[in-house]
């Protein structure tokens, strides 16, 4: 009996250490494209490489993901940006999760159900810096550590979503306001914590990290012509 006690105590724990993959026995995998493209990403060629991911996941994780959780993570956005169908492929679960609306029937579209969704995008864009700002985005806002909005109410409730920021608390949003201003006025508050946010100039991504990091990471994202600043 006691054997046996034991025995389920492993198992329980092993079930609740480990997330469980999403049975997809039921679903009817469907591409929207005839054919994936066989080419891989020229990442070398415009000076992208596994170690530039290493640096960004070290600085925006902000001392909150343990060191294999970093490696993980730098694991999978290097693969993703430079062999989107292996990782469709290895991290199969990991990919579809990314894509906020797989497999979720959305007012007058079809559900995705795309198999291979990183290899579809690589497919459609064929370019390299089009491609890697996308897998970069969905990986990096699955991960929590970058929130989108256009406007400041939106943004309010996506800031504490930032996984760096969940238990701050910010100014309230203004009914005019634009989310660009209103990041502009939480970094006041910020600042005081060491920390800042920057944001995709032109567009409305944002990520944080620590003050004394902020030129090093415009520097990193600006190698893959993603050009952050300070609102």
């Amino acid at each position: 009996m006691k054997k046996f006690v034991i025995l389920f105590i492993v198992l329980l724990y092993g079930i609740c250490a480990f997330p469980q993959q999403k049975d997809y026995t039921a679903i009817k995998f469907k591409s929207k494209l005839r054919n994936y493209t066989k080419v891989l990403p020229k990442t070398k060629e415009f000076g992208i490489d596994k170690e530039l991911f290493v640096e960004l996941v070290d600085i925006l994780t902000v001392d909150i993901f343990s060191e294999n959780k970093k490696v993980d993570l730098s694991n999978k956005l290097w693969l993703a940006v430079s062999n989107p169908q292996k990782f469709d492929f290895v991290y199969k679960d990991y990919s579809l999760k990314t894509i906020k609306n797989w497999g979720v029937k959305i007012k007058f579209e079809d559900p995705n159900f795309e198999p291979n969704p990183y290899l579809a995008k690589w497919t459609v864009t064929e370019d390299e810096f089009i491609y890697s700002h996308w897998a970069i985005t969905q990986i990096l806002t699955y991960e929590g550590l970058m929130a989108y909005s256009e406007k400041a109410k939106v943004a309010q409730k996506a800031i504490n979503e930032l996984l760096v920021l969940e238990k701050l608390k910010f100014y309230q949003a203004k009914p005019d306001e634009y989310a660009y201003d209103y990041l502009h006025r939480n970094n006041d508050l910020l600042r005081k914590r060491g920390l800042v946010v920057l944001i995709y100039n032109y567009h409305f991504d944002y990520i944080v990290c620590k003050i004394e990091d902020k030129d090093k990471v415009i520097e990193l994202l600006s190698r893959l012509k993603l050009e952050f600043i300070e609102p």
